[in-house]
C-alpha cells in the first residue's frame, strides 16, 4: 500500500485553514486522540489524515500540523515520542527545520520527502534526522520505520545506566533516553543526531576500534565506501566540539576506524 494523495476525502475547509496558519488540526470526534503518540508534520492536509488513519490503524495515534513552527515551539514544553516531518523533493525546507529542531529538542525524527535518494538521506540524517524515507514507500516500511525509532528511544532509558558508567568517561554521562552529552559540570554537550550516534556508538566499545563500516551502518543506515567522507567529516565535526575536553578523546586507529580514548587519558596507549 502506498499513499495516492488523490484518493480519500478531501479536508473540510476550516481544516485546511488550521494547517495553513501552522496549528494542529483536531482529529475526527468520533476518533479524538487525547494524547498523541506521534506528530506528523504535513502542508497537505487530505495526506495527513490517511497517514494518521493509517498509523491509528496499527495501534499509534498522531496529532497533526500544518507546518512546523508552532510545533517547535511547544516542544520545549512537552515533547512527542517521535516526530514525522513530510515534504516535497526540495529538501532545503526540512533540513532547516531539522536544525531548528535539534537546537531546542532531541525528539526523535523520521523524515519522509518525495524522491529522496541515499545522498538526501544521508544530509537528513546528518541535519538531525533519526531516519528517512521517500515519502512514497509502501506504509508496512514507513510504520516499521517508525516503530524502530521509537524502541530505539525505549531502549535508551536501559542503557542510560550502563553507558553513563563507560570507561573513560571522567565525571561526563551519556544518557541515551534523553540523547544528550552532559560535561561534568552538568552542562549539555550539543550534539545533532548523527553526533550523538557516532559518540553511544564509540563509548559503548570504549578503548577497542570501531571501523568505519559499523559506523557507517549504525549512524546513517548503509554500508560504508572507501570514496565516501561523510563518516570522516563527522569525525572531525564531532572532535571538534570535544576539543576544548580533551583533542584526544577520539583517537584514529590505522587500518581499522575510530577509538573511544577516554576524558582524561584513558586507554591512551592502544591507539596506533
Amino acid at each position: 500500500m502506498t499513499f495516492d494523495r488523490r484518493a480519500g476525502p478531501e479536508p473540510a475547509a476550516e481544516e485546511g485553514a488550521d494547517a495553513a496558519a501552522g496549528t494542529e488540526m483536531p482529529p475526527p470526534s468520533a476518533d479524538r486522540v487525547e494524547a498523541p503518540a506521534l506528530r506528523i508534520v504535513e502542508a497537505d492536509a487530505g495526506f495527513a489524515w490517511r497517514l494518521r488513519a493509517s498509523f491509528a490503524a496499527h495501534g499509534l495515534s498522531c496529532g497533526l500540523h500544518g507546518e512546523a513552527d508552532a510545533l517547535l515551539e511547544s516542544l520545549a514544553r512537552r515533547a512527542p515520542p517521535c516526530l514525522v516531518l513530510l515534504c516535497d523533493e526540495d529538501l532545503a525546507g526540512p533540513l532547516s527545520v531539522l536544525s531548528r529542531l535539534r537546537a531546542v529538542s532531541r525528539v526523535p525524527c523520521v523524515l519522509l520527502a518525495g524522491g529522496l535518494d541515499e545522498n538526501g538521506g544521508a544530509l537528513a540524517r546528518d541535519a538531525g534526522a533519526d531516519d528517512a524515507a521517500d515519502r512514497a514507500a509502501p506504509f508496512p516500511a514507513v510504520l516499521a520505520r517508525v516503530r524502530a525509532v521509537l524502541r530505539r528511544a525505549e531502549w535508551g532509558a536501559a542503557e542510560a545506566a550502563p553507558a553513563a558508567a563507560g570507561t573513560g568517561l571522567d565525571g561526563w554521562r551519556l544518557l541515551p533516553d534523553r540523547r544528550q552529552l552532559l560535561r561534568p559540570d552538568g552542562r549539555e554537550c550539543p550534539l545533532t543526531t548523527a553526533e550523538f550516534d557516532l559518540v553511544r556508538v564509540l563509548v559503548e566499545r570504549s578503548g577497542r576500534a570501531v571501523s568505519r563500516d559499523a559506523i557507517a551502518r549504525t549512524v546513517f543506515g548503509r554500508p560504508f565506501r572507501p570514496e565516501d567522507r561523510t563518516v570522516d567529516n563527522l569525525v572531525l565535526r564531532l572532535r571538534r566540539k570535544l576539543d576544548a575536553a580533551d583533542p584526544q578523546a577520539i583517537r584514529t586507529v590505522r587500518g581499522s576506524g575510530y577509538m573511544f580514548a577516554g576524558f582524561g587519558g584513558a586507554g591512551r596507549g592502544q591507539a596506533a
